[in-house]
């Protein structure tokens, strides 16, 4: 009889900072490259009938850089060697990333390992992920433009899923743009763990059965004995069609695990006893993909979009979450800056990105961050992440400004003439407002406190403006159209006191309470009504005559919506959120949707007209929303404003976006640069309730689009908000689900990981504009990319 083949890929899952402090655990993981290094020499003579060789598969590229940057020149010699000789494998993948970082960082990092294996003849076509449920496209476009063909995923379904309804199966993932991965999509990445392969690091996390913790924490023969026979009869029950299998194992039983060298003794006395039936042998990524391409088998092809389960997690720190985007958004800035302008001597991003990188790996807190929520490490590792974005933040700003410098751009100094520079670096045009900064002390030694205009100094055209008054100082803002590529300068001039200013009083806002139950906000573009109570009840498209709110709606537009899971008897503030699954709250969930009390409208103007409304939520202290509809162009800024109290039980919270109109316009998705239409373009099996989006997402129809730019925040939700079976890609039951849209602000529903509570202050902006102009997708994505990043303007020296 044909012996089966049970191949073990040896490796750490790359966790940084859910069992330790993030440096520890980068220690330790260059470390173990070490560690695996001295175990191949030293078992090389121990090749033989019933031992092939030791294996090592570093997950990430993530620790080879460090192992890198740390290693002695003859350490890095060595593992050049070994890499050669097949005996360590890489994975093309830089971290296990949730889906925040966009196209340009995530083809940045992947090319780091595309260059070592071109600078040191080592060929590395394949990639691994553990843990996470799900990739955007630029994942599988950064890899494919890298060299990387080939992913194997070991997802890990708590509280997420694998695609197809099935493991260990292979497909071709056909990207957007007709290019394809091979992926397999195996176990989860302690699977080997749980069959018993490694002494000492036997777990029973996926598989239930008679053997108990005496057993499980005794010696792992007979557990290997008894599931590794079972676990290739199922295989075979299934349907499994090959005669070897890969499974993951690591080192111990947790993750950031060491090699181990126990598997050899193992894996030996294994195939001395049960090799003629099934044998076991060690295997990095690209041996086993060669295995399989060499049978030649017509693997299905799947076409689409493949979102993680995983990807909320995120929004357990939504003011992290919000530095980091804007920190991202910058470093696009700064590369636009230096395409555009040859003047401009550009400096290194490598740092930047991997601070970057860093923030997105998939973990954000302690694995005790729920549970103990008071512990160090429950504080410590959130801030390290934090810190993170932030410092990407400050030294792309310092590029920015250096980059600014080179075109004339000020510093602090007496005496600045009010003279501005404002560019668009971008290769398609840029309608909007720019912002004149000035300083609080300049208000009267310049003039500025009677009001001021802006001057074209190309034409001497004046622009109408307004005065925004913000700490320590404002900004007069008003509307400028400019060509890709252009720069254009302006002049701030102060008015005379006798000549009246469009502006607010210098220090101060004018808002007035709004008489009556009803109100609208109204311009030559749109016309938005709202009612005490109900909220915002109807945004008229007033250039397209249409209703551009749902009227199947459960809430109306910009409504927070705040949910609560208190534990049920016998539960506790961990149970309560192990138990939910797929959903992201309990079955006795409690849902209240804020109730509109109070509304303000602000200081008629030219440039546009504003209303704050204030909303009593659960679960908040203040919650604030501030509607600004320009006069010149169809948009409408709003900025939500939040005092969210503190609470450990897992909550949620929601602002409603329930575009669309009557007709149900189709929803499009800025997924990572690509334009995705949520649950039509997607794999069989996957998720389909949120999804993570970069600049934002559109809706339209042949003649009309929208763009709905998110700035600050990632998550969409589209599946119902009820606690319920949750209904994967493929399935013929989303025909009749209504699709509403939420902004998904911020959870912290699971047990662990995330931060136990969400309490604080919190901004979220939106940017939403619309017309004929936008019925295409592509422009109706590239107009959220606009809106989010603004028009770059500057004080000149001179």
């Amino acid at each position: 009889m044909h012996a089966k083949t049970l191949l073990v890929i040896h490796h750490t899952h790359t966790d940084i900072g859910y069992t330790e402090q993030q440096q520890r655990i980068e220690n330790w993981q260059v470390d173990f490259i070490r560690q695996a290094m001295d175990i191949i020499k030293r078992s090389r003579d121990r090749v033989g009938k019933n031992f092939s060789g030791y294996r090592w598969v570093c997950e990430s590229f993530r620790a080879v850089e460090l192992f890198l940057e740390q290693a002695s020149d003859r350490e890095i010699e060595e593992l050049g060697t070994i890499l050669r000789r097949k005996e360590i494998g890489l994975s093309g993948n830089y971290l296990n990333f949730n889906e925040l970082p966009d196209r340009a960082l995530m083809n940045s990092v992947t090319r780091r390992a595309h260059l070592f294996g071109r600078d040191n003849a080592v060929k590395i076509n394949a990639a691994m992920t553990a843990d996470i449920n799900g990739f955007g496209p630029g994942f599988a476009r950064a890899l494919l433009d890298n060299g990387i063909n080939k992913l194997f995923t070991c997802i890990h379904t708590h509280h997420g899923m694998y695609p197809l309804g099935r493991t260990q199966v292979p497909f071709w993932w056909e990207t957007p743009r007709g290019d394809r991965l091979l992926v397999w999509s195996g176990e989860h990445y302690h699977f080997g763990n749980d069959l018993g392969v490694v002494p000492g690091a036997v777990s029973s996390y996926l598989i239930k059965d008679e053997c108990d913790a005496t057993m499980i924490f005794g010696d792992n023969w007979p557990v290997a004995e008894l599931r590794i026979p079972r676990y290739f009869e199922q295989l075979a029950t299934s349907g499994y069609q090959f005669d070897f299998v890969p499974v993951m194992a690591s080192g111990l039983r947790t993750d950031n695990a060491p090699p181990s060298e126990g598997i050899i003794d193992f894996i030996e006395r294994w195939n001395m006893k049960h090799g003629h039936e099934i044998r076991i042998e060690m295997a990095t990524l690209s041996e086993f993909f060669d295995r399989l391409r060499r049978l030649r088998h017509a693997f299905p092809s799947y076409r689409g979009d493949w979102p993680d389960w995983w990807s909320d997690g995120p929004a357990s720190n939504p003011s992290a979450v919000r530095i980091f985007r804007q920190a991202q958004r910058d470093l696009a800035l700064y590369r636009a800056l230096l395409g555009a302008r040859s003047e401009i001597q550009g400096q290194p991003l490598a740092d930047i990105e991997t601070e970057l990188a860093v923030f997105a790996e998939h973990t954000f807190n302690h694995s005790a961050s729920v549970s103990n929520p008071w512990h160090f490490m429950a504080h410590t590792i959130p801030a390290v992440n934090l810190s993170s974005a932030a410092i990407a933040g400050e030294e792309t700003q310092a590029l920015i400004d250096d980059a600014c410098e080179q075109l004339g751009a000020a510093t602090l100094q007496e005496r600045m003439p009010l003279r501005y520079r404002a560019i668009n670096p971008f290769q398609r045009p840029r309608l909007g407002p720019i912002r004149l900064k000035t300083n609080h002390f300049e208000f009267n030694e310049l003039g500025l406190n009677h009001g001021a205009e802006i001057i074209d100094l190309a034409d001497n055209r004046v622009i109408p403006c307004r005065l925004e008054v913000e700490p320590r100082g404002g900004a007069f803002c008003g509307i400028v159209d400019l060509k890709p590529g252009e720069m254009r300068d302006y002049e701030l001039r102060p008015l005379n006191p006798e000549v009246r200013a469009d502006s607010d009083p210098v220090g101060s806002e004018t808002w007035q309470d709004c008489p009556g139950d009803t109100g609208r906000l109204e311009t030559d573009h749109v016309r938005i009504d709202w009612r005490l109570e109900d909220g915002l009840i109807s945004w008229f498209d007033k250039a397209g005559n249409r209703e551009l709110l749902r009227p199947d709606r459960v809430h109306n537009v910009f409504t927070p919506v705040y949910e609560i899971t208190r534990p049920l008897d016998g539960q506790d503030l961990m149970s309560v959120r192990s138990a939910m699954g797929l959903n992201r709250k309990g079955p006795n969930v409690e849902r209240s949707a804020g109730r509109l009390i109070g509304v303000r409208s602000g200081a008629a103007t030219d440039i546009y007209s504003t209303l704050q409304l204030d909303y009593e939520t659960p679960g908040t202290r203040l919650c604030t929303l501030e509607l600004r509809a320009w006069h010149d162009t169809p948009r409408v800024d709003a900025t939500l404003r939040l005092h969210k109290t503190s609470r450990w039980e897992p909550e949620n919270l929601y602002l409603a976006l329930p575009f669309g109109g009557a007709e149900r316009l189709q929803v499009i998705l800025d997924r990572s640069g690509s334009g995705i239409r949520p649950r039509l373009e997607q794999i069989p099996g996957t998720l389909t309730d949120f999804y993570t989006v970069q600049s934002g997402f559109a809706l339209g129809c042949e003649s009309f689009g929208m763009s709905v730019a998110m700035p600050d925040q990632h998550l969409l939700q589209i599946g119902p908000l009820e606690h319920g079976e949750r209904l994967l890609a493929g399935d013929k039951r989303l025909a009749d689900d209504p699709e509403l849209l939420y902004a998904w602000l911020m959870t912290n529903y699971w047990e662990t990981n995330f931060n136990a509570e969400l309490g604080g202050f919190h901004e979220f902006r939106y940017h939403l504009a619309w017309g004929a102009h936008l019925a295409q997708p592509a422009k109706a994505l590239n107009e959220c990319d606009a809106l989010n990043q603004g028009i770059t303007c500057f004080r000149l020296k001179r």
